[in-house]
């Protein structure tokens, strides 16, 4: 979770190049172009040279030959000389055969294996030492298609290169709308580094930067520098100018230290720091305001994040995030799933997955950063929490022994506070076939406690509470034929049956239990809690029917739909807060996902109250891709009395080179905007431009505004930022849903 600004990048630190230049004054030059996908009406990029390495003999072919004194051989018309990974084009080479040197004229082209090639009138060249010189040179660089001319170009042995007076660009000969000047650069594929001295980019014509001094990497190696410069403006912090540097400290450490002016707020540092091992990754992310100019205080957020395997099975994790105040997020976060957040997590764990047992010892706590939360409904700290389970084979037919166990120590300020032991031994029966499954299953769940509380007799209350369920289910197919082609339909009915005594447990403490949403899935459970300081009764039964429909030639599900409901035979004595259920069955669940055609999909939930004939709750989520290029996403929820929410995303070209992008975010309920931004992008051959104007609701129910910019040269770098791509959001799959880590995401 990036909550405060910093770039996430988890710590894979390689492969990922970092694109720099050393200050002296510094920019990017990216060997990977930042626009990857074509422009129509751009012109493709000439084909790369082609040609077999030779030995370290030279041959040469000629329309014509001649010899002088065995020592020097004139070859005239076509010519064409190769040696090892080189190869040389010219009207006219004089070769000098004892010092292995050549005078090429005419029409001279310079080629590698590697793509790279230089153009020249004339080329004067030592074969065995790769040294020489041209004037006038043209070349393209085949490791990014970079192209441009030099006033002269130096051969400096075997991988390096200087070129001075140099017009460096990625545009297309046709298309140039930016380029380098440069008063000279240097080339070192030994060393994959490039440098320049006195570069200025220019912008249709324009100038737009100078660097006295610039660096740049020849391959995907990370190499240490400045990034390119970020800027932008909001009502929150004003006009915003980021200059990140990046530091390789090492092939597996790494860190971005980011001077960040906020014209209204002061200087902010931020810095990110990476590091990989063997079996262990981590980062840590940490900025810091001295002396707010709106607040007069010291503001800071910080996130660590790390991963480790320990061998046999063994693994641990730390996830410890905070902030110096509870504005912070509100006033520096960039989106409203950031600024919504109400809680930061800290959390340290170790764990054991085996093929049979599993355990995890763990300590967590919480930051509470919304002060109208009560105490009482604050998380509890765990300090700590220990889990123990074990989970054998499946074997068809035989008794399926589990155990579940968990030992957690509850701690809160002003609040009761205790230890919580749950134990939960199950046995169960499975029986399957290709067209049926039955599952009996008799479980034991046991919960203790011992409290703080001084001189009461109820600091260590318990309760034990046996539980039976019965799962079955059968399987139907039929081949059916529509008009778009051959499919397989399935019928899948489903009945499950909980028999769980009511035990008295209104004295028990309530730390960390509640009761889930109703879904589909959720009509299985058995417990109707979740958390360990309840188990529900029940005496009840839920029917469930599902159909799919499946593609018979590809395999595809083309379409889902379950629908389900719980009948109880008894009223529910045991509830949160107290009280008596006396409901005879649940509301109605459907839920579906369907692939319309090859372009459209959707996915959606319903729960329905037949008794009072209402919506409950409700997910809708469309999305139509047409092509690569074009999306729309369109997605609305809905929870009676608490919200109404439409979220729709949509990026699409205009004409050929232009595109417009735009999201919401919307309560229907309060009538107000939660989250929107709209914006142009303009891409041409080899340069883009984004710009979003962005709109936001604060923690105080204001409208923040911000404009954010974003300029893209192709094969140098970006500058700014813009909001998240509606493709990001386009991945449809049963598990995910459009619009989840938006607030009021249930």
């Amino acid at each position: 979770m990036q909550f405060y600004g910093l770039r996430n990048e988890q710590s894979t630190l390689m492969p990922q190049p970092r694109c720099w230049v050393y200050l002296t004054v510094v920019a990017v030059v990216s060997s990977q172009p930042s626009v990857a996908a074509p422009v129509a009406g751009c012109p493709a990029p000439p084909p790369k040279p082609f040609f077999e390495a030779t030995s370290e003999e030279t041959e040469a072919h000629a329309d014509r030959m001649e010899t002088h004194d065995d020592e020097t051989i004139l070859l005239y018309g076509n010519v064409k000389l190769r040696r090892e990974d080189q190869r040389i084009l010219a009207d006219e080479i004089v070769y000098h055969k004892p010092k292995s040197e050549i005078q090429a004229r005419g029409n001279v082209t310079l080629e590698s294996l590697d793509g790279d090639q230089f153009k020249t009138p004339e080329l004067y060249m030592r074969l065995d030492s790769q040294t020489g010189y041209a004037e006038s040179t043209t070349y393209r660089l085949g490791s990014n298609d970079a192209r441009g001319s030099a006033g002269r170009i130096r051969l400096e042995g075997e991988g390096r290169i200087q070129l001075e007076d140099v017009r460096y660009t990625t545009c297309p000969k046709s298309h140039e709308d930016w380029y380098l000047r440069l008063g000279d650069l240097r080339v070192d594929k030994n060393r994959k580094v490039g440098s320049a001295h006195h570069a200025t980019i220019k912008f249709k014509r324009v100038p737009i930067f100078y660097w006295p001094y610039l660096r740049f990497p020849v391959s995907d190696e990370r190499e240490s520098g400045f990034l390119m410069p970020e800027f932008g403006r909001s009502d929150k912090l004003g006009t915003e100018l980021a200059v990140p540097y990046y530091w390789n400290i090492a092939p597996n450490f790494d860190t971005t230290v980011t001077p960040r002016i906020l014209s209204k707020r002061g200087l902010q540092i931020r810095d990110e720091f990476r590091y990989l091992g063997r079996s262990l990754n981590g980062q840590l992310d940490f900025e810091f305001l001295e002396d707010d100019d709106e607040t007069g205080e010291d503001r800071w957020a910080g996130r660590y994040v790390h991963s480790q395997a320990l061998g046999r099975g063994w693994r641990a994790g730390i996830d410890f995030e905070r902030v110096s105040d509870n504005d912070y997020l509100d006033d520096f976060g960039n989106k409203l799933s950031i600024t919504s957040l109400t809680h930061l997590k800290q959390d340290a764990d170790v764990g054991y997955d085996g093929s049979v047992w599993r355990f995890g010892a763990r300590a967590v706590g919480f930051q509470t950063i919304d002060d109208t939360i009560a105490i009482a409904d604050r998380p509890y700290d765990r300090l700590p929490q220990l889990s123990l389970s074990a989970r054998p084979a499946i074997t068809a037919g035989r008794l399926y022994p589990e155990l579940d166990s968990e030992l957690v120590d509850f701690e809160r300020d002003n609040s009761l506070t205790g230890a919580r032991l749950n134990l939960r031994p199950a046995v169960s029966l499975p029986f399957r076939n290709s067209y049926s499954f039955i599952t009996p299953k008799l479980s034991v769940t046991h919960i203790a406690y011992d409290l703080d509380v001084s001189g009461s007799t109820e600091d260590k209350p318990d309760v034990t509470v046996p539980a039976f369920s019965l799962d079955s289910g059968l399987f139907f197919e039929r081949p059916m034929r529509m008009r778009n082609g051959a499919f397989l339909q399935t019928l899948e009915p489903r009945v499950f049956y909980l028999k769980i005594p009511e035990k008295d447990q209104d004295t028990l403490p309530d730390f960390d239990t509640s009761v889930p949403d109703l879904s589909f899935a959720n009509l299985f459970r058995e417990n109707r809690f979740i958390g360990g300081d309840r188990v529900g009764d029940a005496d009840q039964v839920t029917l469930a029917l599902t159909t799919r429909v499946i593609g018979a030639s590809d395999g595809i599900e083309r379409l889902q739909v379950s629908l389900g409901r719980i009948f109880f035979f008894e009223d529910r004595e045991v509830n949160l807060p107290a009280g008596v259920d006396t409901s005879d069955k649940s509301d109605i669940i459907l839920d579906f996902t369907a692939r319309l055609a090859e372009r459209w999909y959707t996915r959606g939930t319903l729960q329905w109250n037949d008794e009072r004939d209402e919506r409950q709750k409700s997910d809708l989520f469309f999305q139509y891709q047409p092509a690569d290029d074009r999306i729309v996403n369109l997605g609305q929820r809905f929870v009676r009395d608490e919200f109404e929410q439409l979220d729709l995303s949509v990026r699409w070209p205009l004409k050929p080179r232009w595109t417009i992008q735009a999201g919401t975010s919307y309560s229907l309920e309060d009538d107000r905007n939660l989250d929107t931004h709209a914006g142009l992008e303009y891409r041409s051959c080899c340069w883009g431009i984004r710009f979003f104007a962005r709109r936001r609701i604060s923690s105080d129910d204001e409208q923040v505004n911000s404009i954010q910019l974003q300029l893209t040269l192709n094969g140098l770098g970006e500058w700014g930022s813009a909001p998240d791509n509606p493709f990001e959001q386009s991945v449809f799959s049963p598990t995910a849903e459009f619009g989840r880590d938006r607030p009021g995401y249930r």
